[in-house]
């Protein structure tokens, strides 16, 4: 009497191929979504918290988080898409994913970086960390934020006034030259502010600042002035 034949398991075949096909997109997203769980742990600025800033700081945070978090999961998964696709020679199809992730990551990147901007300048404005770590929400957030901080700096009062003056001149946001011209011209304001000033309308370096900066020299006649002058070039050339 022959021994009769095993039936293929294939439920078992199906299940591994089911999970080579779904392995690679669940490790991009443990991957990704451990990233941003790194990046807006609220001890990364909340080195000696008072008051109600751990709390503040816990809400922008967990909001940057589930924003950013989304936003590079499609990026990255539609990216191993587009991989798997090039090795299988579907090169129509590597194409039109790709051209979808550029404009995925440049149209919808803009709304979810406005989006985060106002919960970086609460984190800015909350956080308690060491002096050369201070301006670091500002560069993390990007050009999105220079409208808020722009808004803030004309409070003299303003916390890390100082900071989110240089955040601006770093981010390049050149829309802020009105509002540096004027803390540059205060003659009420103090020296430091209007040679951050000076020295982040330098940094512009478009026709409208360079006007601005060679009437200022040129009518420098005050002891005042002249020290505002003196400060920002020291400012700029000692970075």
């Amino acid at each position: 009497m022959q021994p009769q034949r095993q039936a293929p398991d294939v439920s078992g075949n199906r299940m591994t191929t089911a999970i080579k096909k779904i392995l690679p997109y669940l490790l991009t997203s443990i991957f990704v979504v451990g990233l941003w769980w790194l990046f807006t742990r609220t001890d990364n600025y909340a080195w000696f918290p008072k008051g109600k800033e751990t709390l503040m700081l816990d809400i922008a945070l967990i909001s940057i988080f589930y924003y950013k978090t989304l936003f590079w999961l499609v990026i990255a998964n539609v990216t191993v898409f587009a991989v798997k696709q090039l090795l299988r020679r579907n090169y129509k199809t590597t194409a039109i994913t790709a051209l979808f992730a550029i404009v995925f990551y440049f149209l919808v990147g803009q709304v979810v970086d406005k989006k985060c901007a106002f919960h970086y300048y609460s984190i800015f404005h909350n956080q308690s960390v060491s002096e050369e770590y201070i301006d670091r929400p500002i560069l993390e957030a990007g050009y999105q934020i220079g409208p808020i901080i722009t808004e803030n700096i004309a409070d003299k009062e303003m916390k890390y006034r100082r900071y989110a003056i240089g955040g601006l001149e770093k981010i390049k946001y050149k829309p802020a030259t009105t509002t540096l011209t004027k803390i540059l011209l205060d003659k009420t304001e103090l020296d430091v502010f209007r040679a951050d000033a000076y020295e982040a309308l330098t940094a512009f370096d478009t026709e409208e600042t360079k006007k601005v900066l060679t009437d200022f020299k040129n009518q420098a006649t005050d002891s005042l002035d002249k020290k505002v002058v003196e400060l920002g070039e020291y400012f700029r050339n000692n970075k």
